[in-house]
C-alpha cells in the first residue's frame, strides 16, 4: 500500500511575493502541491509545511507576481502572426517594402506572403501602402498585409489570383459592414480593401489544416508564457478553431489557460449568423464547461467598428465628417434580443464596443437581460470600452459589468484616435481612473494581434497614457502601477469569471506565477517597455525558466 503525503511538492522561499489579494499583502514564500497553492507567507512558515519529498527553491530575492491574465486576446491568430511579417514598428512605406522583399527572398515562388501591423497614421507618407509599392519586390508572390485593424493592402499578384480588376463590383452596399476597395483615377484597384470586402482577398489564402492550428497554439503559448501570460479570453472562435484548441490541449501543446469565446454576431456572413441561435441552443453546455486549462467562456458580439478607421458607432460625428457617426454592424434592436437569447442559454457575453452609442446600447441590453432573468455569475463585459456615457457608467457600476480595456492601444493607436475624433475626445478614451473610481471592475487586455501582446507594455500605457509619438491622452485618467498590475491579474480573472481559481497568489488557487528580476510597482514605469520575466509557472510547472 502506498500513502500520499499532504506535504507540499515545492516551496519557493526568499522572494518578494505580491499576492494581489484583497488586501494587497506581500509575502516571501509560497508552498505548492499538485499544481495549486497551499500556503503563502514567510519563509519559516512555509518551511514548516515541508515533508520528506518537498523540494525547496530559492527565489534569490526576486519578485513574484500572479500569472498574467489577458482578458481579450486572440492567441490563435497571434500564433499564426508570429510565423508571418510583423509591421507594427514600421514608420514608413519603404520599411514595409523592405520587410516584404526579405520575406520574398526566403519564400518559394508563388507562395503567399502575409503580414500585419501597419498603421497609416504612423507612416511618414501619411497614406496607405498600395500595390504599386509592393509589386516591384514581389512580382511572383501574392502579398497581403493587414492593417492593425479592419483594412488590408495587397499586391497585383494577389489581385490576379482573386480575379479582381477594374470591372469587379464592390460587395453589396445593403449588407452591414460590407466594405469596399479603393480604385485609382483609371478605376483600377489600388490594393486597399476595407471591412468585409477584405474577404475577397483572404478567401483565396491557402486553407489551414489541423496541424497548422496546433502548431500556431504551441508557438503562441510559448511566446505568451515568455512574457508572463498564463491565461487569456480568446474571442470570436468558429468550430474548426475550437477543435484546434482541443487538439492542442490533448497533445499538451497548450500552456495558456484559455476561455473560448464562440463567434457570435457582427463578424460573420449573414448565412452563418442566421444559424447561430440553433447552434448555441444545440450545444447543451454553458459557460464554464471544460477543465482548468480549456473552457467554454461564452459568446463574442461585435456590433460596431473602430475609432481609427471611423467605423465605431458614436453619438457625435467624426472630425471633419459631419455625416459620419460610424456604423452598426448589428442592428441595436436586434442586439438587445440576441443578448437576451444568449444570456438565457447560460453563456457569458464579451461585446466589442468602441463607440459611445454602441457601448451604451450594449450595457443597457446586459442590464435588461439580468433584470428579466438574473444570472449574476455570468460576467457579461464590454471590451475596448472606449467612451462610456454617464448612463453607461451608472449601469456598469450597478450591474458590476467589467470594462476590458485595450491598454496598449493608447500607445500604438492613440495618434489615429486624435486624427479621428480630436484630442479632447481621444483624451477621454478608456477612462481607467473613472472606471475604478466608480467601482467598475477593470481588466487589462491587448487584443493581440491588433496590438502587441506584451502585458508590461500595456501596463506602461495604462500608467502613462502616452502614445508612441509622445502625445499624452488624458493624464487625469492614469492609474498607478499597482492598479495596472491588478487589472492584468485579478481584474482579468474577474472579467472571465475565474477569480476563485487564478489572478492572485492565495491558498487554493492554481499555481500560476511570474518571476521578475525587478519590481513592477516601484521605480520608473519606462522600464516596463523592455521588461522580460525571468521565469513563468503554469500549474506548478515552470514552462519558461531563464534563471
Amino acid at each position: 500500500m502506498t500513502y500520499r503525503t499532504l506535504a507540499p511538492d515545492l516551496i519557493l522561499t526568499g522572494g518578494t511575493v505580491y499576492t494581489v489579494d484583497a488586501l494587497d499583502r506581500v509575502a516571501t514564500a509560497i508552498a505548492i502541491k499538485d499544481g495549486r497553492i497551499v500556503g503563502v507567507g514567510l519563509d519559516d512558515e512555509m518551511r514548516s509545511l515541508a515533508g520528506l519529498g518537498t523540494i525547496e527553491e530559492s527565489l534569490d530575492g526576486k519578485v513574484v507576481v500572479p500569472g498574467i491574465v489577458d482578458a481579450h486576446n486572440h492567441l490563435l491568430m497571434t500564433g499564426f502572426l508570429l510565423q508571418e511579417i510583423q509591421l507594427y514598428d514600421c514608420r514608413s512605406i519603404p520599411e514595409i517594402v523592405d520587410r516584404v522583399r526579405d520575406a520574398v527572398e526566403h519564400a518559394e515562388p508563388g507562395s503567399w506572403i502575409v503580414g500585419r501591423g501597419w498603421d497609416e497614421s504612423l507612416l511618414a507618407e501619411e497614406r496607405f501602402p498600395s500595390r504599386q509599392d509592393l509589386d516591384p519586390v514581389s512580382p511572383n508572390n501574392p502579398v497581403v498585409l493587414h492593417r492593425v485593424w479592419n483594412k488590408l493592402t495587397c499586391n497585383s499578384e494577389a489581385l490576379r489570383i482573386a480575379g479582381i480588376n477594374r470591372h469587379t463590383p464592390d460587395p453589396p452596399a445593403g449588407v452591414a459592414y460590407s466594405g469596399s476597395f479603393d480604385r485609382d483615377e483609371h478605376g483600377e484597384p489600388t490594393g486597399l480593401f476595407r471591412d468585409r470586402a477584405k474577404d475577397l482577398i483572404t478567401n483565396c489564402l491557402p486553407a489551414r489544416g489541423a496541424e497548422d492550428y496546433t502548431r500556431a497554439l504551441e508557438i503562441g503559448s510559448h511566446r505568451y508564457n515568455a512574457v508572463g501570460i498564463t491565461a487569456v479570453g480568446e474571442p470570436g472562435l468558429y468550430p474548426e478553431e475550437v477543435h484546434g484548441f482541443h487538439q492542442a490541449h490533448l497533445e499538451n501543446r497548450l500552456t495558456v489557460r484559455t476561455e473560448l469565446m464562440l463567434a457570435g454576431w457582427g463578424f460573420g456572413s449573414v448565412e452563418i449568423e442566421s444559424e447561430l441561435p440553433d447552434r448555441f441552443k444545440s450545444l447543451g453546455v454553458m459557460s464554464g464547461f471544460g477543465d482548468d486549462m480549456l473552457r467554454i467562456g461564452g459568446v463574442k458580439f461585435m456590433p460596431d467598428g473602430g475609432i481609427g478607421d471611423r467605423t465605431a458607432r458614436l453619438f457625435e460625428p467624426y472630425e471633419e465628417e459631419a455625416d459620419n457617426r460610424g456604423q452598426w454592424i448589428v442592428d441595436p434592436h436586434e442586439l438587445t434580443y440576441l443578448v437576451s437569447l444568449v444570456h438565457d442559454l447560460g453563456f457569458a457575453i464579451d461585446t466589442h464596443t468602441c463607440g459611445d452609442e454602441a457601448q451604451q446600447v450594449t450595457v443597457e441590453a446586459y442590464a435588461a437581460a439580468q433584470e428579466a432573468n438574473p444570472k449574476p455569475w455570468l460576467r457579461h463585459r464590454v471590451h475596448h470600452a472606449y467612451l462610456p456615457t454617464r448612463r453607461t457608467l451608472e449601469l456598469m457600476a450597478a450591474y458590476r459589468i467589467p470594462a476590458v480595456v485595450s491598454d496598449p492601444f493608447l500607445r500604438s493607436l492613440g495618434e489615429s484616435y486624435v486624427a479621428s475624433i480630436g484630442l479632447d475626445r481621444a483624451s477621454r478614451m478608456m477612462p481607467m481612473r473613472t472606471y475604478l473610481d466608480r467601482g467598475i471592475p477593470l481588466a487589462g487586455s491587448s487584443d493581440s494581434p491588433v496590438a502587441v501582446f506584451d502585458p508590461w507594455i500595456g501596463m506602461h500605457a495604462a500608467i502613462t497614457r502616452q502614445t508612441v509619438l509622445g502625445t499624452v491622452l488624458g493624464p487625469s485618467e492614469r492609474i498607478s502601477p499597482r492598479e495596472a498590475l491588478r487589472s492584468y491579474t485579478i481584474g482579468g480573472a474577474y472579467a472571465l469569471g475565474r477569480e476563485r481559481e487564478i489572478g492572485s497568489i492565495e491558498p487554493g488557487k492554481l499555481a500560476d506565477l511570474v518571476l521578475l528580476d525587478d519590481d513592477p510597482i516601484e521605480g520608473d514605469p519606462a522600464r516596463l517597455l523592455a521588461w522580460t520575466p525571468r521565469a513563468t509557472m503554469v500549474g506548478g510547472n515552470w514552462t519558461v525558466d531563464h534563471r
